[in-house]
This record gives structure tokens, sequence and C-alpha cells, in this order.
């Protein structure tokens, strides 16, 4: 919907300047092209640009109650905003506008901080109550919804996009080398931490309040993995029950309206019951290859789909000049990524922008009903385990050293699968499920500079295995679900659904994970998450079978990828070894040329796939000279709202 800033010093005799918050919202107009507005009331202020989706005239922000005590900036959609607007209208509030933002407004006042759990929706906002001096901030359950904060003593600083704060004298981008152990190990940086020192991650379902009582920082939400007592076909018909309704509610807007379509059975769902409740007019969006790149292309499965429903269906075929779009997509991406999903998500959002402002997408689906093919994991574990010591070194080893690994390939990137799982065979179940989501879990010899080499043997981080091992349940795929849910959901695939979509001024809405969804998704037992060897999201795929059809139910997980391995080959060859040279790395001082060069050279000679791994360092040293050189690259052209 747009995006937001604001600054609270906590010494009250600091006035916050105008000009600050106009240049923060400067740098993120690409979230808001619509209208921009500031407000400013001693020592807090708040600004946002605006991207309007639900009552166009009367949706304007910063928005105050009537008498000016209460005042609100909000990105995002409250999707059950007309059940509590009949709610407080009960309790005798009155209304000027048909905007959600004015839920927020009268609903702080009727529940004060209660206000978050009340609420169906994706959001991140503050509210200020000048009576009380009192600030508010809180984030969605899940994290749908951007938002960093910087903190000390002296002030408080937040925004919807870490660009934000190069505006400010006030907040210095320096590396956080500790927390670059975590980027290299996972290919993002899990959550609260960013790659700078002193800007964090608002965490998910969070509320907190700054003023003259005392703060609070409060959880206002957990999601419960104890097993669900529904079975067979209530089961189904509950997921079918809360799949319409979330779609439903999603499609509330005042602008026209899409949804991203693959072929899959998480997009197909959502159009399938954008179908059943009465939507006449579905325009669907989706990406190919072409006949180079079969493996990654989609598009027939989907052109199959959108005829079954009737769509206004566009496909684009990617031939981006992809070495110049890199580093404008890591300026948006305001953090560094590996998972180069982020290029076509981008790229089929730019197709959608022309025609709608918002667009509905199936991310969630895998973590919520066991779609991930490393979920099979701990049953393969079970057979290995039970497999004589001697088959594991005199066979299966030996056989799987010799498979042939390429991301580009269907069979030999099962064998990379197989290799991994080999690798973590005999770990703890925890640091198991660590090293089957880790792109660098041990760096190759020679990789990293000696001071980062020694840092990496002090403290080598194992963030999923805490998580992992911290999930309030003793079920396998569960603690898999609960470990995802909240790393590589919210600081990867949300992360960048919502900053390559708003790069081009696209709302993006995600149904699957409506609260309601993520509760009951994670409650179904291990046995109806995963059936045999192909029977992943079982339970899922049994609600939708009568939706769908075989075809869709029974097809092969595929899903938004990239010919990444090719590329570095061929267009990304040149750019890659420009920014991975050895006076750039020397410069930096975190890796050796010696062991990049390696990984490069053997890349390029098919010797082994090591996109992974080269995506993670050239995102990196994107992401270092667009924020920490301050070179804000060229903007990409032709979008709607790009600067």
């Amino acid at each position: 919907m747009c995006g937001i800033v604001g600054i609270y010093y906590r010494d009250e005799a600091r006035a916050v300047r105008t000009h600050d918050l106009q240049a923060m919202c400067d740098l993120i107009r690409h979230r808001g092209p619509d209208d921009h507005g500031v407000f400013v009331d001693g020592n807090v202020g708040m600004g946002m640009r605006r991207l309007a989706i639900i009552d166009l005239d009367g949706g304007v922000q910063p928005m105050s109650s009537p008498d000016g005590r209460i005042t609100v900036v909000f990105n995002g959609e409250i999707y059950n905003h007309a059940d509590l607007r009949a709610e407080l209208r009960s309790e005798g509030f009155s209304f000027r506008t048909r905007s959600d933002t004015e839920v927020l407004v009268h609903g702080y006042r009727a529940w004060g901080n209660e206000l978050p759990e009340r609420l169906n929706g994706m959001f991140a906002f503050s509210i200020w109550d000048s009576h009380r001096r009192r600030l508010l901030i809180a984030r969605d359950r899940v994290g749908i919804k951007p938002l960093y904060i910087v903190e000390n003593d002296e002030f408080v600083i937040w925004s919807s996009e870490i660009k934000a704060f190069r505006a400010l004298s006030d907040v210095q981008f320096r590396m956080d080398e500790r927390v670059l152990l975590d980027y290299l190990r996972y290919g993002y940086v899990p959550g609260p931490h960013t790659l700078l020192r002193g800007v964090q991650k608002f965490p998910p379902a969070t509320l907190r309040t700054f003023g003259q009582a005392q703060d609070v920082c409060r959880q206002y939400w957990t999601v419960s993995l104890e097993s669900h007592t529904m079975a067979g076909e209530d089961l189904f018909e509950e997921l079918r029950f809360l799949v319409d309704d979330s779609v439903q509610r999603r499609l509330m807007s005042d602008v026209p309206l899409g949804a991203f379509l693959s072929g899959g059975i998480d997009s197909s769902a959502i159009v399938a019951t954008m179908r059943r409740v009465g939507t006449n007019q579905i325009s669907t969006y989706s990406i190919g290859f072409g006949e180079d790149d079969r493996f990654h292309d989609e598009t027939d499965k989907a052109e199959r789909v959108a005829a079954t429903f009737g769509t206004r269906h566009h496909k684009i075929l990617a031939e981006p000049r992809i070495a110049d779009m890199m580093a404008p997509l890591a300026w948006y991406l305001d953090e560094p990524l590996s998972d180069t999903s982020f290029i076509v998500t981008y790229l089929v959002s730019k197709l959608a922008s022309d025609s709608v402002k918002v667009i509905l997408s199936g991310v969630g689906g895998d973590e919520l009903f066991g779609g991930y093919r490393r979920y099979l994991g701990c049953r393969f574990h079970r057979i290995y385990d039970y497999l004589p010591k001697s088959i594991h070194r005199g066979l299966i080893r030996p056989v799987v050293d010799m498979l042939p690994v390429d991301r580009g390939s269907r069979v030999k990137s099962l064998f990379r699968y197989a290799r991994g799982f080999l690798e973590a065979a005999g770990l703890p179940e925890g640091l198991r499920y660590d090293r089957y989501v880790a792109v660098l879990a041990e760096p190759p010899n020679g990789l990293l500079a000696p001071d980062l080499q020694q840092l990496y043997r002090n403290d080598a981080s194992v963030h999923v295995a805490r998580l992992y091992d911290d999930a309030p349940t003793n079920d396998s795929l569960k603690r898999m679900a609960y470990a995802d849910l909240h790393t590589s959901l919210v600081d990867s695939l949300l992360l960048f659904t919502d900053k390559m979509s708003m790069a081009v001024s696209l709302e993006a809405r995600v149904p699957l994970l409506d609260h309601r969804l993520v509760e009951l998704g994670l409650r179904i037992p291990d046995h109806m998450r995963i059936r045999g060897i192909r029977g992943l999201k079982w339970a899922f795929r049994q609600a939708m079978r009568d939706r769908l059809g075989t075809d869709v139910i029974n097809q092969r997980k595929q899903g938004f990828g990239t010919p990444i391995s090719r590329w570095f080959r061929t267009e990304l060859k040149t750019l890659l070894y420009d920014l991975l040279s050895a006076e750039t790395l020397h410069r930096r001082g975190y890796f050796r040329w010696e062991g990049v060069r390696k990984l490069l050279d053997d890349h390029m000679a098919q010797r082994a796939d090591n996109s992974e791994a080269l995506m993670t360092l050239l995102m990196l040293e994107l992401w270092q000279r667009s924020f920490l050189d301050s070179t804000q690259p060229a903007p990409l052209s032709s979008g709607r709202g790009m600067a």
C-alpha cells in the first residue's frame, strides 16, 4: 500500500525536522507514487508515500482523529476492516472515510495495545498519541510487510526500507561482520539482524511503545504446533473454507487486481478460488525462459490453468539484459539475497504493473503444508540410519560423490539433494536441518580472509538449528515448518516478494498466509502433511483436488526459478569477474582471491555447480556498493512509480 518512515527523539526538547522526513520519503517514492505526507509534533515525526488502493480520495495519510490526538501512518491492508468498522460504530465512533487506516485511528482509542491482535491483514504502522506523548509501533503476525528500526538512548527511527535511513546523518552505515557470517551461511540475513550495525528488523507479531510511561515490548501472537484433532474430510473442508475466506477478503480493492500464476498448486488454487468466490474477470501473469530452458519454464502449465478458469492471461519470456538489472535490483532489495527468484519476481511484477495495481501470490504454501523436498529428509534418514555403516562407506557415499550436480537439470538437481542429504547424515536433527538450508555451511578452504575465518571458528552461526530445537513440538515436520516460518519465509521470500513488487509500485497480497491458515496449516499432523516419497503437501492437495483436477494436483513441484547456473557462464560472466576481482576482494578484506577464483573457474569449467555460492558473493558486493559506498545505481526504466 505504501512506505512509512518515522523519527522519535527521547529528549522532548529536540524537534524533528520536516526536511528529514521528506528526504526519507523521497528515497522510498517507488513504494507510493500516488501521494505523500508528513506529520510533526515536537520530538516525533512520521511520513509516508502512498500507493492508493482503498478509498482513493479519502485514505490520505498521515491520518488523525477528529480531535487531533491520534495520528497514524500505515503500510499494508486490513482485510477485516469492515467488520471492525461496524464494531467501532456500535461503540459510538464515527467514520469520515472508507479507508482501513481510519479503523486503526479509532481502534487504538477503543482497544489500545490490544489493537494488532484484532487485525486480519498485512501491516506495519506507527501511532502517535499526543495526549499521552506515546508512540506505538507494530508489525503483522508473519512479517509480510517489512519494517526496520534504529534505536539508542537518543532516538528511535523506523522505515519500511533501509535505504530511507541514508537521508539521516544520525545513522551510520557500517558492516556487522558477525552478521556477515549469517548471510554467508544462509544466503539471507535471519532477523532481527541486518548487515548494518545498529539497524534491526522490527520483529513480526510484535508491538512496542515508547514515551513518558514505561516502554513496552510484547509479542502479541504465537503459532501452536499441537496436532489438529480434525482429520480426513473435516480437515479438508476447513482448509477449503479458510482459503475461500482468505482469498475473498484479499479481493477488496478500488483499483484493478490480478494474480501470479506459475501453474503450480498454490497459485492455481488461488486463481481457482478467485473464480469460485465470484471474480468475473481475472488477469493472470507468468514468466518463462523459452525452449532453451524447459526445466525452469512453466508457461505451458500456467496457460493450461488459465484456460481452465478463463483468465485473461499474460506471459513474458525472460530475455532481460540481466547484467544491467543486478545493481538496481540490489538497491531495491535493501538486503543481499542468494535466492535468484527475486529476479523473476521483479520481471513478472513489472509485467503485471502495466495493467493492475494489486496482485495475489501463492507465497507461503510450501511452508504451511509441507511442500519442500528437504522435508523428506527425516524419512530418508530413518532408512539410511537403519543400513549398516559398511554400506554407507563402501557403496552409498562413493556413488553419490561421483554424481554430477547442476541446478539447471532436473536429474542433476536431484543428485544435488542427495549430496546435501549425505553431508548432513549423522548430525543431530537441528544441525541436520540447518545444513539442508545452508548455502555455505562450511566455507571452502581458502575462501575467507584470515580475520573472518577466525571469527567463523569462534562464532559459527546455526540460527536455523536453534529455532528447530526450540520449536514447541517433537514432530520433525512441524519443527521444520516452524524454523522456516521464522527465517527463510519472512527474511527471504516475503522480503523479496514485497521489495520486488513495490519496486514497480505493485501491491502483492498473500492469501495463504492469512494467520488463520497459518494456525491450521502448522497443526496438520505429519502423516497428513506428507505421504510417501512424492506425497508433499498431501492434505492441501486432497483439499484442492476437486477444484484443480488430477493434472495440477499430481504434477511435480517447480515454482519460480532462474537458469542462474547457465547465466553465470554466459550473460553474467563478465559482471561476475568484474565485481569479484582480486582488487575488489582485497579492498573489502573479507575473502581471498584464490578461493573465489577456484569457485569461478570450477563453475565455468562445469566441474562444479557453484551458482549458490557465487550468487551469495555477487549480491554481497552489489549491496556494499549501494549501501556502504553510497553509490546509488541508476533506476530501472519504464516501471510505474520508479524514480
